[in-house]
């Protein structure tokens, strides 16, 4: 089996470790799917979602400064967005997790298949 294809088993940090090693293919895999006219539109709505969260979260910290992180770097910039970037991660990595896991199985894989030969 593919270690990209994500439905594979694995436990607590090693499926964390597999998905954050292969972020970049999982952005692509997200945007081909959501790109891809078989895959219904309810489901495409669910990255969507997710995405208006996200977006809600980095107005809302903007507005209303928390620390997610204690910030060690005396860079008053980084030490904003860094925890922007955190906050929407944890928004939008489950949310297309969970719009990869409920996009039809065959047309995953097809798109998987092509992603893992350079397509």
């Amino acid at each position: 089996m593919n270690p990209f294809f994500f439905g594979s088993r694995g436990r607590g940090i090693f499926r964390f470790l597999r998905i954050f090693l292969h972020f970049p293919n999982f952005i692509r895999l997200t945007i081909r799917l959501f790109r891809d006219e078989r895959v219904p539109i309810y489901r495409k709505a669910i990255l969507v979602i997710f995405q208006i969260l996200a977006g809600a979260f980095a107005i809302a910290y903007l507005v209303f400064p928390f620390d997610l992180i204690f910030d060690f770097l005396p860079l008053p910039l980084v030490g904003r967005f860094d925890d922007i970037v955190i906050g929407a991660l944890i928004i939008l990595l489950p949310g297309a997790w969970l719009f990869i896991k409920s996009c039809p199985e065959h047309i995953v894989r097809e798109h998987v298949n092509k992603i893992s030969r350079g397509e």
